[in-house]
Formats: C-alpha cells, sequence, structure tokens
C-alpha cells in the first residue's frame, strides 16, 4: 500500500512540474559603438516603453530597427560631441509620467517585471535619451536665417499642395509668412542635425552584429509521455 502511495505521489509530482513552462530571455549583443555595447535587451526595452516612438512613427519601416538607429545615434553624439548637459529629476519624473499615462501604470509595471527591471533602471534609459536631446538642443539652438525664395519654394511646393490634399483653400503667403518661416527653420535645423550626426558616426567605429529583430525569448516546456 505505501509502494502505491508513493508511486502516486512521484506521479503526481511529475505531472505537476510539467505543467509549468517558462520562457528564458536570451540576450545578446546587436551593436558596438566605439567599444560600448548595446543590448537586444537595450533596444527591445526602447520599443516597449515607446522612448521614441514619435520619431519612428514618422519615419516608419521596422520600430525594432529604428531603436537601434536612436540608440546608436545616441551613443557618438554624447560619447564624441564633447558636451554635457545637466537632466532635473523633475525631466525624468515628467517622462516617466508620459509613459504612464500613455501605458497605464498597471501595464508599465508589468513591462519593467518581464525585463527584471526598477523604475531606476528605465530612469538610467531616459537619462541617456535626455542627455543626447539636450546636446542637440545645445548646439542647435541657432535660429537659421530663411530667405524669402526659401519661403516662396516651401509655399509652392509644401504648403499649397498638402492643403489641396485636404481640399482647403490655401491662404495667402503673406498671411502665413511667420508660419512657413518657423517650418522652414525646423526643416533646415533637422537637416543640419542629420547631416552633423552622420558624420560623427562616419568618424565612429559602430559594428553591427545580427538584425534587431531576431527573437530573444525561447519558451522551454516539458511533456509527460504516456
Amino acid at each position: 500500500m505505501k509502494r502505491v502511495a508513493i508511486i502516486f505521489l512521484l506521479s503526481l509530482f511529475m505531472g505537476l512540474s510539467c505543467v509549468y513552462s517558462y520562457s528564458e530571455i536570451i540576450d545578446r549583443i546587436v551593436a558596438v559603438v566605439n567599444e560600448e555595447v548595446i543590448t537586444l535587451t537595450d533596444v527591445r526595452i526602447g520599443e516597449v516603453f515607446g522612448l521614441y516612438s514619435g520619431e519612428i512613427e514618422e519615419e516608419g519601416g521596422d520600430p525594432r530597427s529604428q531603436v537601434l538607429e536612436r540608440l546608436i545615434d545616441q551613443k557618438v553624439v554624447i560619447q564624441l560631441s564633447g558636451k554635457d548637459v545637466l537632466i532635473k529629476r523633475e525631466e525624468l519624473d515628467g517622462f516617466l509620467l508620459q509613459i504612464a499615462q500613455k501605458l497605464g501604470a498597471d501595464e508599465v509595471e508589468r513591462r519593467l517585471m518581464q525585463f527584471g527591471l526598477s523604475q531606476q533602471d528605465l530612469r538610467d534609459y531616459i537619462r541617456e535619451m535626455i542627455k543626447y536631446k539636450g546636446i542637440i538642443s545645445q548646439i542647435f539652438s541657432r535660429v537659421n536665417p530663411v530667405s524669402l525664395k526659401e519661403m516662396e519654394d516651401y509655399y509652392q511646393e509644401v504648403y499649397v499642395p498638402a492643403q489641396k490634399e485636404k481640399n482647403v483653400e490655401p491662404k495667402p503667403m503673406m498671411e502665413i509668412l511667420d508660419e512657413i518661416e518657423t517650418s522652414v527653420n525646423q526643416e533646415k535645423t533637422k537637416s543640419q542635425i542629420e547631416d552633423w550626426v552622420r558624420n560623427l558616426r562616419e568618424e565612429s567605429d559602430i559594428q553591427i552584429r545580427g538584425t534587431a529583430q531576431d527573437a530573444v525569448v525561447v519558451h522551454r516546456s516539458c511533456a509527460v509521455t504516456k
């Protein structure tokens, strides 16, 4: 009788141990920027917490690859610009609040647990992103002069077609000169930033290893054979 009971308990234990399946996160290096490593987990954290969602939505393409590109840009700018930025606690708190409002507090906690992160860990990712943007702002804060020819070209080639596409009558150019000047200046600044970052990347030792889309979660489970 004891023998039967022991066999039954062992069978029950083995059955229960095989009910559960688990996921093991396998991390790897996806890029090295001047000897500084970017892991696939770094990329996924940037993706799932939406740290670069605005830029990615504008550019389109594969989100994970776009996050990797943003991380590489951050590294080269912080490493080579020679600039530093004082980041206030309020800035970090404000960005964390934006994430919580967008995803929901419970979902943020769930995603932190998924990666084994604390809020402080997430703050470190946010801090680097804010530092990058702060350096960009320092260097490109000067307003670019905009010529009348540039404004006329923007009006005819960008503004008018955009309004017609919306079935809206374009306003006369003289009524929106300030708006046009601001838009042209923003485009010129954006182009200057892209050229500057591109040059920094060319000066850097950047190694891309594999693709950012590769899966990193391996599901393991056990099965009972009868």
